[in-house]
Parts: C-alpha cells; sequence; structure tokens
C-alpha cells in the first residue's frame, strides 16, 4: 500500500469516534484540537480541529496536510466541516463536506445532506474518474444502508450524560453507523484503560478505547486493504472531555499496521482561543 494511502488512513482515522447522549448546556461550547500524524518517529502531517456547540447545533471545521519528507513525495491538503442539530440529546448531522487535493493533480469532494435521519443526497466531484462501485465486485448500498447513519466527520463530537461521563464503559462500549459517501461501515469500541495524558490546554485522563473496523456496504470484496483494516486489531482512540462539559473528543489515535505504527498525538488540546 502506497505511503499516501496510509496517511490518509492515518488522517482520518481522527474522525472515527462516537455519538451519544448530550448534556444540557447554558453557552456555546468552542474547543480546538492541533494533532502531530506520525510514522515511528517522522512527522508525516498535522492535523487540525474546531468544535463549535451548544444544546441545539454544532458545527466541526477542520483541516490536514502531508508534512515533512512526506511532502516531496506525497504532497496532500484536506479539509472538512460538518454541522447538524441536536434533537433528543442526540446528534443528527445536517451537512458534511470533504475536500482532498493530492499532488496538484488529482481533486476530489464529498458533499452529504441529511435529513429524517438519513442521507438525502450525496455529491462527489473529482477531476479524475472513479471506478464504478457496482456487483458483483463491490458489496452494493443500498436505501438501508443510509438510514440512521453518522458522517465520519460528526463523529468527533462525543457527548455523555450524567454519571455515564465517568465510565471508561460508558463510553467506549458502543457501536457506530457510518457512511463517507461511498462506504458503509461500523466503528466498535471498547474499553481497555483510563490513562493520564498532558499536553498544551489539557492535564487530565483519557479513557483508551480498542477501536475495530466493520466493513458493511460500498467495499470491494475480498479486497486485501478491507481484509487488513477489519482484522486489526491493533487500533486505539483515546477519548479526553471538553472542558466544563461532560463532552469527549479524540486528543489521541493509535493505528498499528505491519509496516509500523501511526500515531495522532496532540499538540494542543482546550478551549479556542480568540
Amino acid at each position: 500500500m502506497p505511503v499516501n494511502t496510509h496517511m490518509k488512513i492515518a488522517l482520518f482515522s481522527v474522525g472515527l469516534a462516537v455519538s451519544s447522549a448530550l448534556p444540557t448546556l447554558a453557552e456555546t461550547v468552542e474547543h480546538q484540537t492541533q494533532f502531530s500524524v506520525r510514522f515511528g518517529g517522522l512527522e508525516i502531517g498535522v492535523a487540525n480541529f474546531d468544535i463549535k456547540f451548544d444544546e441545539k447545533s454544532y458545527k466541526l471545521v477542520g483541516s490536514g496536510k502531508t508534512t515533512g519528507l512526506i511532502q516531496w513525495f506525497a504532497p496532500s491538503t484536506g479539509s472538512f466541516t460538518s454541522a447538524g442539530q441536536m434533537i433528543e440529546n442526540q446528534l443528527r448531522p445536517a451537512k458534511h463536506k470533504v475536500s482532498v487535493k493530492e499532488r496538484k493533480k488529482k481533486e476530489q469532494s464529498v458533499l452529504l445532506a441529511f435529513a429524517n435521519e438519513s442521507v438525502s443526497d450525496i455529491q462527489i466531484k473529482s477531476n479524475k474518474p472513479s471506478k464504478k462501485r457496482v456487483a458483483p465486485a463491490y458489496v452494493p448500498v443500498e436505501a438501508k444502508h443510509m438510514a440512521k447513519v453518522l458522517d465520519p466527520v460528526s463523529t468527533l463530537i462525543v457527548p455523555m450524560s450524567g454519571q455515564d461521563a465517568q465510565s471508561g464503559s460508558k463510553v467506549c462500549n458502543q457501536r457506530f453507523p457510518v457512511f463517507d459517501g461511498e462506504t458503509r461501515y461500523d466503528i466498535q469500541l471498547n474499553y481497555k484503560s483510563t490513562k493520564p495524558i498532558k499536553t498544551n490546554g489539557y492535564n487530565g485522563h483519557a479513557y483508551v478505547c480498542q477501536m475495530r473496523y466493520v466493513p458493511v456496504a460500498g467495499h470491494k470484496k475480498d479486497h486485501r486493504s478491507v481484509k487488513e483494516m477489519a482484522a486489526n486489531k491493533n487500533m486505539e482512540i483515546w477519548l479526553a472531555p471538553m472542558a466544563g462539559v461532560s463532552v469527549f473528543t479524540p486528543i489521541q489515535i493509535r493505528v498499528g499496521t505491519k509496516y509500523g505504527r501511526f500515531t495522532a498525538s496532540p499538540k494542543y488540546f482546550g478551549p479556542k482561543a480568540n
């Protein structure tokens, strides 16, 4: 698998999290996270995202790019935006957009719209045509696969309510449906441990969750990369609470592969600076 493919997997793993029940918020919360993405000891990328939410709505805006020596061989940049509402203490995405540019040649964007808890519109634009994902080579995406799903970016918000926020098993032991515009998959989280973590803006604990990728539809049958991701038991997501509220977001990601370990470690985690 090429380095740039690994880079995209590492960056977008930041977006593989969860959603639950939201506490009542009296004020708008604005949070910022800055990640350094590394392969072994070498920094290969950076990722940043801002979260803004209250008891009625949420919005996430972020970006990522390759850095260092990798930039010479596999230059790429990406940006994302997701927004939605809070209804009955749950996240309900309304719109989602991701744009990726590689080597100043390939550009692609995915735009999703949601209505009644389901995907209502999909727009995929690319300056290079992609292979059609049709049977029998691919598992077909059906209408049922786009109902009651989350976009990958909305899952960066992990709200909990009451005493559940004090339990690592409550936060982690969940399974979440995700649709990214082409593929439908589940993310299964299971609690492993609670560990201290310190970075600029935060000094506290994080819940360490084992993360598993479960393909559902849209993927190529018997594809090596899909099989490797589904079989990978060496993926972790660390969730920490945002300041002043019982709402969690990723503070660290670890993805082990047969080629080595990718990590997304925090450079800053805390309230957004004005």
